[in-house]
């Protein structure tokens, strides 16, 4: 859930057409290395397949479930980019780019858009690619109120005039659209497999295919030897070990265990980027990590109660607590450097006499008690989670920190709406959609903390309907201003970077363009 609680973690502009500019194309991604390129030098395509050939990554959260329409965990698309594809991607330069569609053209009134497929595709069970597996996969989206079910609720028809074109009406301009194809949300599925209620083993198009899970223990995907790349990919086997405790899976990278890991604990990120044997690798921003409260139940249905807990918190303390430094303190949730963010919004800095102000106006003057439950098994959130209690009492407020299981999380805090105060976060997404609409929106896929304004939601719906980047984006500054001066549930903290590490024989770009996934394909192991 780092894409839907987590991870992604943000935007669009131009018009619908193949040739628009991908929305957040500035976007601030101080990689290292950023172009998708090492230098190395072009491999042979994976050949039969040995273990000499197989990558061994030491994981972080494990895969769950493997439903692409459902399920929204940030470990799911990391595996899921591999193995099923959308009609196109996101590239290096933020713009989109085709994949399982070649081309796209988009009527002048940007309601109609026509996709021309991509020949000589074939799924992992050897049937062949046509519109109707694209139509089906739509469908199940749109009938089984999926996760970009809100995205087909604006679709007026879908058309398939032949094997090799599919056809999409909206009912109105709707710029996120194209955008949202590229994520693993709306990636194509057989036909067949599209009509099930569940998925378990995904049939995909991609460069790899499933092989095998055990739950919180090990995912493995092998190479497609029918993959319509025909270079592609490089290596025969990615065999994912979930190792959940930071320690113990740098222990294991160390000891040579492992080819790749992700997920560096941020304390150790200097030691490594010195290492000259070791490939250090840090993307920013990665994920937007906030602490969120219920405003449907007593103390926090209250914005000054809301307000009180904010000021007790110094946002800097957090941020240098959690991530050593490595992270940026957060203002909205537009990606830092992007043209959504707002240019002079600042955050609310810790101040104990307003924090006893706001207490005082929400009728809590001596304080309040509340649970405080945070996922286990995200380091930087459980370290944040002390800082916030440690500050929080300093004004009466008694945070009851809670540590839980990434299950229960998702089904008593996410699901059940069971609890008062949380951490969580989602990945930097270069679409707008990923930060103000899923988790603020309250028709937003990710929604889940309560807080409902109107006039916030009318905003940002006329947002998606525009199609000019300057003529957007100061409605997102507005919108950010609007969270922070109404106290949405969202109290946002701050940005993380993405920390890997591989050795040196691990070579090529493991990296998608905005950070939020992994692409396997052109990596290769020397």
């Amino acid at each position: 859930m780092k894409a839907a609680a987590t991870g992604v973690p943000i935007a669009f502009a131009g018009c619908l057409g193949g040739d628009s500019s991908g929305d957040g194309g500035d976007s601030g991604d101080e990689s290292d290395g950023g172009d998708g390129s090492d230098g190395a030098d072009t491999p042979d395509s994976g050949g039969v397949s040995d273990e000499a050939n197989a990558l061994l990554w030491g994981g972080s959260v494990p895969v769950q479930s493997l439903d692409p329409h459902f399920e929204s965990a940030a470990a799911t698309a990391r595996v899921l980019e591999n193995i099923t594809q959308g009609l196109l991607r996101v590239n290096w330069d933020y713009d989109l780019e085709p994949l399982l569609a070649e081309s796209w053209e988009t009527s002048d009134d940007n309601l109609e858009v026509t996709f021309s497929l991509r020949e000589g595709v074939v799924f992992h069970d050897g049937t062949e690619f046509t519109s109707e597996d694209v139509i089906e996969s739509f469908r199940r989206i749109r009938d089984g109120e999926a996760i970009a079910a809100g995205y087909m609720d604006r679709v007026e028809s879908m058309e398939t005039p032949d094997d090799r074109t599919f056809v999409m009406r909206l009912e109105e301009p709707f710029a996120p659209m194209l955008f949202r194809m590229a994520t693993s949300d709306m990636h194509i599925l057989t036909a067949e497999q599209a009509q099930q209620d569940s998925i378990s083993e995904p049939i995909g198009t991609g460069p790899f295919e499933f092989e095998s899970i055990e739950i919180d223990n090990e995912f493995v995907m092998t190479s497609f030897d029918d993959y319509w790349d025909d270079e592609l990919p490089y290596l025969d086997k990615v065999t994912k070990l979930e190792i959940s405790d930071d320690d113990n899976r740098l222990n294991t990278f160390n000891a040579g265990e492992v080819d790749f890991i992700n997920d560096v604990p941020p304390r150790h990120a200097e030691d490594l980027e010195s290492d000259t044997d070791i490939d250090f690798i840090r993307r920013f921003p990665k994920s937007l990590t906030y602490l969120g409260v219920n405003c449907n139940e007593p103390p926090f249905d209250s914005r000054d109660a809301r307000l009180a807990l904010e000021y007790a918190i110094d946002k800097q303390e957090v941020m240098e607590a959690a991530l050593y430094g490595q992270g940026q303190v957060a203002t909205s949730p537009a990606s830092p450097g992007s043209q959504w963010e707002h240019p002079d919004l600042e955050p609310r800095e810790q101040d104990f006499e307003k924090a006893q102000e706001h207490l005082e106006a929400a009728g809590y003057p001596d304080g309040f008690e509340a649970t405080f439950q945070i996922p286990e098994q995200y380091n930087d959130q459980v370290t944040a989670a002390q800082i916030i209690e440690a500050s929080a009492a300093q004004v009466g407020i008694d945070l009851e920190i809670q540590q839980i299981t990434w299950s229960n999380w998702l089904s008593d805090v996410y699901s059940e709406q069971n609890f008062q105060a949380t951490t969580s976060s989602y990945l930097a997404l270069w679409f707008p959609d990923a930060g103000f609409h899923r988790p603020l929106h309250s028709d937003g896929a990710f929604f889940f903390t309560g807080w409902e304004d109107q006039e916030y939601n009318d905003l940002i719906d006329e947002a998606r309907t525009m199609y000019d980047m300057a003529d957007r984006a100061p409605l997102y500054h507005d919108a950010a201003e609007m969270l922070k001066e109404r106290r949405s549930g969202h109290i946002l903290l701050y940005w993380a970077p993405t920390l890997m590490a591989r050795h040196n024989n691990y070579t090529g770009e493991v990296m998608s363009p905005d950070g939020s996934t992994f692409r396997f394909e052109e990596t290769q192991l020397e």
